[in-house]
């Protein structure tokens, strides 16, 4: 009678040793899975675009871009059950310095601006400011596309090396987020902040 209860006993240490170790194997793997690795620039171009209203409607062209980087992590979520994940990211974004021979004249001088909340005089330009967004694809070790994420919208000023840290609200899959292995960014310029 004792060998039996000594080996059921034994049995459900040894599961219990077996589902802990199981669980900390999980654990230790997602936090090292999910560290920062940098963001690979769409190869098909330079990384970034413009859209017909970027392009078309805006009477400043926004400097050449020096240099586009980043990376990313995948943000595990703060609750153990029923959390989300979700892409965190760094970018930066180096532009030239606005040439003012490329400015219309009416941004070279005080003028005054019309709006709901009244009137207002506006100073002459020194920089430029577009809106841009920024475009995630999460791929996987066979270069699969998984997801195509899209972040918030931000602002890209000329003459200065533009730092972004932000999140995609957008939630990702568990199970799309242990698939990940290579995240290509592509920025798109959206439009001229500072034209009128």
């Amino acid at each position: 009678m004792k060998r039996p209860a000594i080996f059921g006993v034994s049995l459900f240490l040894l599961l219990i040793a077996i589902a802990s170790g199981y669980y900390l194997g999980i654990s230790t793997k997602t936090q090292k899975d999910f560290d920062w690795q940098d963001l690979t620039i769409d190869p098909n171009g330079k990384g970034y675009g413009y859209t017909s209203e970027a392009l078309f409607n805006s009477d400043i062209a926004l400097p050449e871009i020096k240099k586009l980087s980043g990376k990313s992590k995948i943000l595990s979520p703060i609750e153990l059950d029923g959390g989300e994940f979700h892409l965190g990211y760094i970018v930066s974004v180096d532009v030239e310095k606005l040439d003012s021979k490329n400015v219309p004249e009416k941004y070279k001088k005080e003028h005054k601006e019309k709006y709901k909340a009244g009137e207002f005089t506006a100073m002459p330009i020194q920089e430029v400011v577009y809106q841009v967004t920024f475009e995630f694809t999460l791929k996987d070790k066979d270069g699969f596309e998984l997801v195509k994420l899209v972040g918030p919208k931000h602002s890209l000023y000329s003459g200065k090396d533009n730092r972004v840290q932000d999140k995609v609200s957008q939630p990702i899959l568990k199970t799309v987020a242990g698939r990940t292995k290579d995240i290509v960014f592509y920025m798109t310029v959206e439009r001229c902040e500072t034209c009128n």
